[in-house]
């Protein structure tokens, strides 16, 4: 193609492969380093996620061992009979471990208000010809309705119901007929003996539907008084304005669903929840463990070959930081301390049965130790016997779940440690990204001198070539110029 010079092509010399070899080792010597850099700190950036990671999951489960999480109770209710909930019920943390009969007499339930027969003949009857106000109110709780002049008896059910500050009335209307006629009927769903629906108005004419007149009669009824629940624990009779019983049982709820059939009650039982508690522990050993693998990876040294300098295998991302390993062998510390606060039988992991393995991880041992009772032996001993001792063991104000959170959390917290060395990393990363740019930059300036010297240098030489050329064409054009004289 017309119009394009190669370097060297005036000259014959191999110019544009010396100017590429010199860009390449300028190239090679600005980059390397740089690029080398970025790889470090790249790696390490990675490695510190991947601790911080390990050390959330850890974290997290021994959350679960914290404050009062481990000493949870079960609550399980017998019924009965099949196919039907009579009661349902919880226990607190703090909650006796114990067996109750429990027998339902009576569900609580709200008033019931009915109008009279024949007051009204049928839903679009209209109740007032004038405006008034009901008001309804039971149990300390009230709402008022305006009734507007010429409302029927059907827009008042939908008024009530409508209403935004109603606390629990519902208005509907059954149409029976015959010398009944149409009837209003409200229910509340205020509980407890003593806690009736009452309806006043300040007009006489919505007496009918009022419980309280302003006249002489009142037009509604109660049809079902509010009344309390009534139940028997182990023949103790205790009785409640709602169906939610709280510490009729100390520490436990009972809520009553329905009555129990004679002669066959509920029965409730209270017990400390082992399983949870097993999960929970051997959660928080397996982490660890996962921990331990974790940072074992992450820190292990590159490995050479036979001659000492070929790399078979890579080491870990942070094998040079000290960090992790510090962080282990702090948390071997806290593992193996007696903690204060716990019960003198229960202070110490080990008499918990979770001991060290060799290779620093946790373990419940099947095995017998030295002659004594195996991991599994105490463990199962300490929950079946002292279960709110394993509880405090962890979740005490001084218990190890306390210790071991405090101490991760300036790791693992927004601003701890690990923050501050990643946000540090990236600062590194962002400050060797514009070194590479201004090395590409002074690369790119260099090629482009060294290209400008060379073409000139290839001009001249070329120049010379040419001049040489003609110097000796025209000596050669001379007479007796290179040709040999014979006398």
């Amino acid at each position: 193609m017309s119009g394009i010079n190669f370097l060297g092509s005036a000259s014959g010399l191999p110019l544009e492969e010396l100017v590429s070899t010199l860009v390449k080792v300028e190239r090679d010597s600005k980059l390397g380093r740089i690029n080398t850099t970025k790889k470090t700190l790249d790696t390490s950036l990675s490695g510190v996620g991947q601790l911080k990671s390990a050390l959330s999951a850890f974290q997290d489960s021994i959350k679960k061992l914290s404050g009062n999480t481990l000493n949870a109770r079960t609550a399980t209710v017998t019924q009965p009979t099949d196919n039907k909930t009579y009661i349902e019920a919880s226990a607190s943390n703090t909650a006796a471990a114990a067996n109750f009969d429990i027998k339902v007499n009576q569900l609580a339930s709200g008033s019931r208000l009915e109008s009279a027969d024949a007051t009204f003949g049928a839903a679009d009857d209209v109740i007032s010809t004038t405006d008034g106000t009901l008001t309804f109110a039971a149990n300390g709780k009230s709402f008022d309705v305006a009734v507007t002049a010429g409302m029927t008896l059907n827009e008042l059910r939908q008024q009530i119901n409508a209403q935004s500050d109603n606390f629990g009335v519902n208005a509907n209307i059954i149409n029976a007929g015959g010398a009944i006629g149409t009837k209003l009927v409200l229910t509340s769903d205020e509980s407890g003996a003593g806690n009736d629906l009452v309806i006043s108005n300040n007009n006489a004419e919505l007496d009918n539907i009022s419980t309280v007149p302003t006249g002489a009669t009142a037009g509604l009824t109660v049809s079902q008084a509010a009344q309390d629940a009534i139940i028997e624990v182990d023949g103790i009779t205790a009785t409640n304005s709602s169906n939610i019983f709280t510490d009729v049982i100390q520490d436990v709820t009972l809520t009553v669903k329905a009555i129990t059939p004679d002669g066959n009650n509920a029965a409730v039982n209270i017990a400390t929840d082992n399983a949870s508690a097993e999960e929970n522990i051997q959660n928080f050993i397996n982490n660890y463990n996962v921990l331990v693998d974790q940072v074992a990876d992450l820190t292990k040294k590159r490995t050479l070959g036979p001659d000492g300098k070929t790399v078979t295998a890579e080491g870990g991302a942070l094998a040079t930081d000290q960090m992790p390993k510090n962080i282990m062998s702090q948390l071997r510390g806290l593992l193996g301390n007696v903690v204060e606060g716990a019960d003198d039988s229960l202070s110490t992991l080990y008499s918990l049965g979770i001991t060290f393995q060799e290779d620093g991880k946790l373990q419940i041992s099947g095995s017998s130790e030295f002659g004594g009772d195996s991991g599994r032996v105490r463990f199962d001993r300490a929950l079946n016997e002292n279960f709110d001792g394993v509880a405090a063991f962890f979740g005490g104000e001084t218990g190890l779940a306390t210790k071991l959170d405090g101490f991760l959390k300036e790791f693992t917290q927004n601003g701890g440690i690990i923050a501050s060395k990643e946000n540090s990393l990236k600062t590194q990363i962002d400050k060797n990204t514009k070194d590479l740019d201004a090395a590409n930059r002074y690369i790119a300036s260099f090629e482009q001198t060294l290209r400008s010297r060379y073409t000139a240098l290839d001009a001249l030489l070329g120049s010379m070539q040419n001049m040489s050329s003609t110097v000796t064409a025209q000596l050669s054009s001379l007479p007796g110029f290179g040709t040999n004289k014979s006398n």
